[in-house]
């Protein structure tokens, strides 16, 4: 057997060849690794899989953003995270750390403005 064969879970909550089949469907650079800190310290963290949100989850989100930001909360880290979103969504302090994740990975391009 070859390693990728026997290639148990790792702290990310899947397997490499998961992630590497992640990113041949959604992209390179839609699919990455996270950590979130569990503790205020920083001493231990969860790993977890997420990818950019694409634009149904950026509308869903936007729609709620203002009557709901609970709700608009938890659509962008539902269509974010691959991996840990029980356990993020479980915990005050991951499901924050976890939207700023999702936030960081939000497509934004500077548009140039000519007069």
């Amino acid at each position: 057997m070859d390693k990728k064969e026997t290639n148990t879970l790792m702290h990310y909550g899947t397997t490499d060849a998961q992630i590497e089949d992640w990113k041949l469907l959604w992209g390179k650079d839609q699919v990455m690794k996270c950590e979130l800190p569990l503790d205020d310290n920083g001493d231990a963290f969860l790993g977890a899989v997420l990818k950019a949100p694409d634009r149904k989850v950026l509308g869903e989100f936007e729609k709620w953003s203002d009557k709901n930001p609970d709700k608009a909360k938890e659509i962008m880290i539902n269509g974010c995270f691959l991996t840990r979103k029980d356990e993020v969504k479980a915990n005050a302090g991951l499901f924050a750390g976890a939207f700023d994740a999702c936030a960081q990975l939000i497509p934004i391009r500077r548009a140039i403005l000519k007069n």
